[in-house]
């Protein structure tokens, strides 16, 4: 049974909406929100239009469904890195543009000191993704010198998804010119 996407739910070609992908969807945007901690059953509920009870019809855990709800987010940027970056660079940047909702939720899974990534036996797939390209396609570049550019770029992607709204109002920028900075710091 395939899904059409679109901005609302997505609906079944039966015309049944599919109360599990509503979860995830919602799950992922409040972990884009906040930490994981910090977002209830309820809220999913509230936020997906879908009755408490069918999380757990569903999922064994409000954990299995953030793991799933990230699973899919990681997924899709690694899909998108594989198709876009140009491997021909030693070390490509970790662009955030058009995956913003992965890195936010990403950095808010890592406002507790990596607890909520132990919870769900996370890999970070995204970082050991980029790790074995970049190895891969130029073993001239060390270990450390890939870790260290990932790090960087990570610390960079987080610091711009936690704090551009500050830097925007405290910097009085308008909102060209935050698309500007966005694009340049994605890109660099």
């Amino acid at each position: 049974m395939t899904g059409i996407r679109g901005d609302g739910p997505i609906v079944r070609h039966d015309g049944k909406s599919n109360s599990r992908s509503e979860l995830i969807r919602a799950a992922q945007r409040l972990l884009s929100q906040r930490p994981p901690s910090a977002i209830t059953g309820k809220q999913i509920a509230k936020e997906s239009g879908v009755h408490y009870g069918l999380i757990y019809h569903y999922f064994e855990s409000k954990e299995a469904l953030f793991l799933a709800a990230m699973e899919g987010l990681t997924s899709e940027y690694i899909k998108h890195r594989e198709s876009t970056v140009d491997r021909s660079q030693p070390l490509p940047p970790l662009t955030f543009s058009g995956h913003e909702l992965w890195w936010r939720a990403a950095a808010n899974y890592s406002a507790d000191g990596g607890a909520s990534y132990a919870s769900l036996g996370w890999t970070y797939p995204v970082l050991n993704h980029e790790l074995k390209q970049i190895l891969e396609h130029h073993p001239e570049v060390s270990e450390f010198e890939a870790k260290a550019h990932i790090v960087r770029e990570v610390c960079l992607n987080f610091g711009w998804m936690f704090f551009k709204d500050t830097l925007q109002e405290g910097m009085r920028l308008t909102g060209d010119q935050m698309a500007e900075l966005g694009n340049l710091i994605s890109t660099a």
